[in-house]
């Protein structure tokens, strides 16, 4: 069986027995982690072509371009399934999604009430962030029926695109799928929190790798300099959902393979 060996980061919370487990002796540790190529996925997480936020966008489209765009290449080449999830409402825009098991249809609960799940009615004041004024729509609404994938994202016959994270769950397990290899957007709100994102793919069970260089967060205006909050998501990876790697570390991986 052939083998991607992929030097992998990690953060754990705890010290060797002679030094004092306390947060500030933490740090992280790297090992080289063995994944058969047959039981490995590059899984790219809303690689969108516009969104609400201009700096972020204009990030994240260098971020497909220069990182991105050669992971793929170089997983294609190496013989990785390819997993598009780029929302549910994009997912739908490509005849791929039909090649597997549909999304599974859960029935909406009944408490919270409905019109208080909606925040309608009398719940209105209860609106979400997003929801208060000035609310995000005046810059979203219009672009809402423009979203697509990125223009630089080549769809191929073979790969896989899915909606939701029972549908990831079940192609991994007709492909037999063990390794979760991420890349996309936004670090910090898709990547980590989708239903198919590394948080809930790590409760399932699954081996989750995140290339740090091919990904990027929504910041707030004191983290922008430093893309912090990104930085910040790369380390929850690290220390709770998996573990990150470079991409020069893949690309090595890759060719070795």
């Amino acid at each position: 069986m052939r083998t991607l060996d992929l030097r992998v980061r990690y953060f754990q919370d705890s010290t060797p027995i002679e030094v004092p487990c306390r947060e500030e002796n933490f740090i992280r540790r790297e090992i080289t982690m063995p994944l058969p190529v047959e039981q490995t996925a590059l899984v790219l997480v809303d690689v969108w072509n516009v969104h609400f936020i201009e700096s972020w966008i204009e990030r994240a489209k260098d971020v497909t371009l220069n990182a991105i765009v050669p992971v793929l290449n170089a997983a294609r080449e190496t013989g990785l399934t390819i997993v598009h999830a780029p929302c549910p409402e994009v997912a739908g825009q490509f005849p791929q999604l039909n090649r597997h098991t549909p999304p599974d249809v859960r029935p909406t609960p009944d408490w919270p009430p409905p019109e208080f799940q909606s925040r309608t009615g009398e719940y209105a004041a209860y609106r979400g962030p997003r929801s208060q004024p000035p609310s995000i729509g005046i810059h979203w609404d219009h672009l809402s029926d423009k979203l697509g994938m990125s223009p630089a994202i080549e769809m191929q016959d073979e790969d896989f695109v899915i909606a939701t994270g029972e549908q990831l769950h079940q192609l991994s397990k007709e492909r037999g799928l063990l390794h979760l290899i991420y890349v996309g957007f936004a670090t910090n709100w898709c990547v980590v929190g989708r239903d198919y994102g590394i948080r809930a793919m790590t409760r399932r069970g699954y081996n989750i790798i995140l290339l740090r260089d091919a990904t990027t967060g929504v910041e707030f205006p004191d983290t922008l300099d430093q893309l912090f909050t990104t930085e910040i998501t790369i380390r929850e990876v690290e220390q709770q959902c998996g573990f990150s790697a470079s991409n020069e570390d893949f690309f090595a991986a890759c060719s070795a393979v």
